[in-house]
């Protein structure tokens, strides 16, 4: 992958060598990912153990009717600083992610797909930078990996989102890690794929600092297709733009901290 630059933005930054101790709550939501979900959890644990003192994984099992839960099952009882959260029916994505961040114990808090689309040492690099921001926003850095419309259409949701909320933010839907007194106390609206882009927007307005990483993105393992554009969660995203637009106007100032 070719060089990029990452982007600070803010100053309220975390100093972990205050305390010389960095732990971090990893959130895996998950339905129906029998065939991804094992590797979701490895390449958690070796990311975790590789840049943290401690870690905990919260596997939410968001009404999974496949081997799902029993895959990780038989990794807790491995590996104790795994725990299972099972919502009896599916109550979508951004749901699944609001059930784990509130047992988050650790001082950041991040969210893994449960579906596999991490290698171990991409997403080790992109844990390493914990700390250097209030939050690390991540961006695709080899878009090529997806389709041609894929790529059109994110293009297309970014702009319109800087455009709406007056921001010149790389990607919303990235992985990103947030510290986690913060993120507990967010007011969540969003319980579907919404969910990225009313975090980072709402920290933004609240001044928070932002780092810009790029990561390596692949597609899952066993196929399939995305489920971002099922009927539900496009709808769940435009509620989510509504809720957001409507919360802008009460709220249409933001601060503008850069560190270059």
């Amino acid at each position: 992958m070719p060089h990029l630059t990452v982007e600070v933005r803010g100053f309220n930054l975390v100093l972990d060598h205050i305390t010389n101790k960095k732990s971090i709550s990893i959130i895996i939501p998950a339905r129906n990912e029998e065939d991804n979900i094992q590797g979701s959890i490895d390449a958690s644990i070796y990311a975790a153990e590789k840049n943290f003192n401690e870690y905990e994984i919260f596997v939410v099992n968001d009404g999974s009717t496949d081997n799902t839960l029993q895959i990780v099952e038989k990794n807790i009882r491995t590996n104790n600083k795994i725990r299972v959260i099972s919502h009896p029916v599916s109550l979508g994505f951004g749901a699944a992610f609001d059930t784990g961040r509130k047992d988050a114990k650790m001082n950041y808090t991040v969210m893994v797909h449960g579906d596999d689309v991490f290698e171990r040492e991409d997403l080790s690099l992109f844990f390493s930078y914990a700390g250097k921001a209030d939050m690390i926003l991540g961006f695709i850095g080899n878009p090529e990996s997806r389709s041609k419309a894929r790529q059109a259409i994110s293009t297309l949701y970014t702009k319109i989102m800087n455009s709406i909320f007056r921001l010149n933010l790389k990607y919303f839907n990235g992985i990103q890690i947030h510290v986690s007194e913060w993120m507990k106390r967010l007011d969540l609206y969003s319980d579907g794929f919404g969910f990225f882009a009313e975090i980072v927007i709402k920290a933004v307005r609240e001044g928070r600092s932002y780092l810009e990483v790029p990561y390596k993105h692949r597609e899952r393992p066993s196929g399939g297709v995305t489920k971002i554009f099922r009927v539900k969660n496009i709808e769940s995203v435009i509620k989510t733009i509504i809720h957001l637009y409507l919360w802008h106007m009460k709220n249409p100032d933001h601060k503008k901290m850069t560190i270059s």
